[in-house]
């Protein structure tokens, strides 16, 4: 009977992807969990992986359409009688057991529940590279009930993978670690994997890109290959607008042209922040002995919003009521190819500076090498945008919609202040506050700035001392 594979649901309410390549065509045959397209969400890139073997009979859509979830994008051939086609990916076959909620494809089921924290490892027991979160299960289509997480096995240097009638059998790994093996131009089926049963992990590609571990077979990047490509002098160049970064357009627009932004500015002296940033450095617990002092800015940024909460809020246009949060998940801007993405730090009040400062670094890593998952990318109550990193002193960012605020903190300078009357050289920033103004007054706008401010100059008191 035929076999129908439909655009599965990817989580957190989006309804339609857009597809970005085929990794298969019509004729082909292809193995259970083999990649089968990549397709751009509003969210996240994501490679999704095939439920069935057998041959590709149809693609039912080009590269470049946009599909709603539900929708047939691929039949398979298949032995057997004639009869119903089987139907994998359907919308109706995601089901709640136990307060979780199956996913199909993509980044795994979530809890339920706001603001619910992913597990952690202790700080110190990893290295630099490897992510705070666990990775993800390769998803099986196949099967309706988990199945339980084999025991891990030891690691061991990775082996070539195995041959099969002149072919290299294809090497187990999630999506994600399979996109980024694409980005470095790594072979990932000429990889051998040190994961449990033999599966390539994120740190056996990087690995291979640096030239240790696991042969591996470079091809040349299709962002190198792109570079490459001229443009006559003169010439005009269009550059197609896909999910994500027309996702950013509507939103940035719809942000500007309902909410009334209003945005103040106070420097403020972060030389005490600073010395603070050098002494946590040293600490045994900071990851490669590096800290920055946007950790401790999260963490004064929080301790403000506790006081200040209406900076922590939404409108709600179609009630008329402003929703104030009492939880605290801070986006962080992060610049990528792809445009402004916002990773979000989930219940940072209930973290430390060292832990705030790995999923910063984390999220940041993810974000870049197209690892992060819609889920990662979305629930922000406030967002930072740290335009200091660019060596920027100032500016007015446009609030990340539907917050009520967005914080920019500036580039951190020696300048000359003015200290009990005299002049001295301090380590000086700009911290910069876009506001709903339906939400917040200036007044209460410019009592939060003070406030946060006095933390920064003074963050002793951020833990108790002062």
């Amino acid at each position: 009977m035929a076999r129908e594979f439909r655009l599965p649901d990817l989580g957190e309410g989006l309804t339609e992807a857009e597809i970005v390549s085929w990794l298969v065509k019509e004729g082909e045959e292809v193995a259970l969990n083999q990649p089968l397209v990549e397709v751009e969400t509003e969210k996240a890139l994501v490679e999704i992986p095939s439920p069935f073997e057998g041959v590709v009979a149809k693609l039912h859509s080009e590269v470049g359409d946009k599909v709603e979830v539900g929708s047939v994008i691929v039949s398979f051939d298949a032995d057997g009688a004639d009869g119903e086609p089987e139907v994998a990916g359907d919308r109706k076959e995601g089901k709640k057991e136990g307060g979780r909620r199956e996913v199909l494809v993509g980044y795994g089921p979530e809890e339920e529940g706001a603001g619910g924290r992913r597990r952690r490892r202790k700080i110190g027991k990893r290295g630099a590279d490897e992510p705070a979160a666990e990775e993800p299960e390769e998803p099986d289509a196949t099967e309706a009930e988990e199945e339980p997480e084999p025991e891990p096995e030891p690691a061991k240097a990775p082996a070539p993978a195995a041959k099969k009638s002149g072919a290299t059998v294809r090497a187990l790994a999630t999506p994600p670690v399979r996109k980024l093996a694409k980005d470095l131009g790594i072979d990932i089926d000429e990889l051998g994997g040190t994961g449990p049963g033999g599966r390539v992990t994120r740190e056996d590609v990087m690995a291979a890109a640096k030239g240790d571990g696991s042969p591996a077979k470079k091809t040349e990047p299709a962002a190198a290959a792109a570079a490459k490509q001229t443009h006559p002098a003169g010439g005009e160049e269009r550059i197609p607008v896909r999910a994500i970064r027309r996702s950013i357009a509507e939103k940035m627009v719809r942000s500007y042209s309902e909410i009334p932004h209003v945005t103040e500015w106070l420097e403020v002296d972060a030389t005490e922040l600073m010395r603070l940033r050098k002494d946590l450095a040293g600490s045994p617990e900071a990851t490669d002995g590096k800290m920055s002092p946007l950790p401790v800015i999260v963490k004064a940024l929080v301790a403000a919003l506790r006081k200040h909460p209406l900076i922590n809020s939404a409108w709600d246009s179609e009630t008329n009521e402003i929703i104030v949060k009492h939880y605290y998940n801070v986006g962080i801007a992060a610049d990528t190819e792809r445009g402004l993405l916002v990773p979000v730090i989930r219940n940072a009040d209930q973290m430390n500076v060292f832990e705030i400062s790995d999923e910063i670094r984390r999220l940041a890593v993810a974000a870049r090498d197209k690892t992060i998952g819609p889920n990662e990318l979305s629930g922000s109550t406030i967002t930072i945008t740290n335009i200091g990193s660019f060596g920027m002193d100032g500016g007015t960012p446009i609030i990340n919609y539907p917050e009520s605020s967005i914080l920019a903190p500036g580039a951190i300078r020696q300048k000359p202040w003015v200290v009990d009357g005299k002049i001295e050289v301090r380590e000086v920033m700009t911290l910069g506050l876009s506001f709903d103004h339906r939400i917040v007054d200036g007044a209460e706008a410019g009592r939060f700035l003070r406030y946060l401010a006095d933390l920064i100059e003074k963050p002793a008191r951020l833990f108790g001392v002062l």
